[in-house]
């Protein structure tokens, strides 16, 4: 049991190399050759959550990939901070940690993970310092979820990169290796079963198998796993086929449910928001307002309400488009 506490999985087995990644063939080739000639490029990592971009971008700035000095050429920035955000972020702390040149590397990387998150006057201040610092010896890597949310002018200095989400049979050949390295005696219809109901989250798919296990062997219940975004993500799942087969009468009590629990419980927004926006059985006319309460939603006064607020324009949205193309 101690054993299992030593370490977090999700660090222990993190990738650390490029050829341990799972990536289209023409992006191995591409990050082999950035590698072999210790030359990068700028570069921006797009695509939903679970698409493996940050573990890339940290194999490219390790031993493994580019940086020999991680420790002083390198600034990791996580975009979604409120601190890191702004204008003043940039100046504080962006800039003078470019202001000198690298140590014992060709360069210095500013990597900011969430790079969608950043403000407007925050972009507008980093794109003089990736101009005045990109000659000489900084490379820029970023990484987002809606790449229409980093300005144009940001793009066009960036090497572009589309990321899909990993396999969810890849990721049960992952958590089945680490059981094994382990030696966790499990069941993989409990481990697909861990998976299907926190994909595409890696994080929190290892961790919660690693909170199941401790005992030596996996065991773990539906109900402990499912989250409440998961729940909502099916409640206006629900909502949108009731809308396609005509059933309105029936959306009221769904409605019902997902206040429930807005009521009830703080959760991540955002990873509802990004969850129904990229997944394929969400029709286009709901996509549009999902994507307009995602990009407001961080200046919402009141969170659960504005999220319902998208839920009763889905519906609006839906009954709209159906009326048009039925007639009912």
């Amino acid at each position: 049991m101690s054993k299992l506490l030593d370490s977090l999985w999700i660090e222990k087995f993190r990738p650390r190399k490029l050829e341990e990644l799972v990536l289209p063939e023409r992006y191995k080739l591409d990050f082999e050759k950035i590698i072999e000639k210790k030359s990068i490029p700028n570069l921006l990592f797009s695509g939903p959550p679970g698409g493996g971009k940050t573990t890339l971008g940290k194999v490219l700035c390790s031993k493994n990939g580019i940086l020999q000095n991680k420790t002083d050429n390198l600034l990791f920035v996580n975009g979604s901070a409120r601190r890191s955000r702004g204008i003043g972020f940039v100046d504080e702390v962006i800039e003078p940690f470019l202001k000198h040149p690298p140590i014992k590397d060709k360069y210095k990387i500013l990597f900011i993970d969430e790079a969608d998150k950043l403000t407007k006057d925050g972009y507008d201040s980093l794109r003089g310092v990736i101009e005045k610092y990109h000659v000489a010896y900084a490379r820029f890597l970023f990484t987002c979820n809606y790449i229409s949310r980093i300005p144009d002018a940001v793009q066009s200095r960036f090497m572009a990169y589309t990321f899909n989400q990993l396999p969810k049979d890849y990721l049960l050949t992952f958590c089945e290796k680490i059981f094994k390295t382990e030696n966790i005696e499990y069941d993989p219809k409990d481990v697909q079963m861990v998976i299907n109901n926190l994909y595409p989250d890696v994080r929190k798919i290892v961790n919660a198998l690693q909170r199941a296990s401790w005992s030596g062997k996996l065991e773990v219940k539906e109900k402990d796993i499912i989250t409440s975004e998961k729940k909502v993500i099916s409640f206006v799942i629900q909502i949108i086929s009731l809308i396609e087969k005509g059933q309105d009468k029936k959306i009221g009590s769904v409605i019902s449910s997902i206040i429930e629990i807005l009521a009830s419980e703080d959760l991540e927004y955002r990873n509802i928001y990004t969850e129904l926006f990229f997944m394929k059985t969400v029709p286009p006319p709901a996509k549009i307002v999902i994507n307009k309460y995602s990009n407001d939603h961080q200046n919402a006064l009141v969170p659960h309400q504005h999220f319902m607020a998208m839920v009763f324009e889905i519906i609006k949205a839906l009954q709209t488009y159906r009326k048009a193309v039925t007639g009912k």
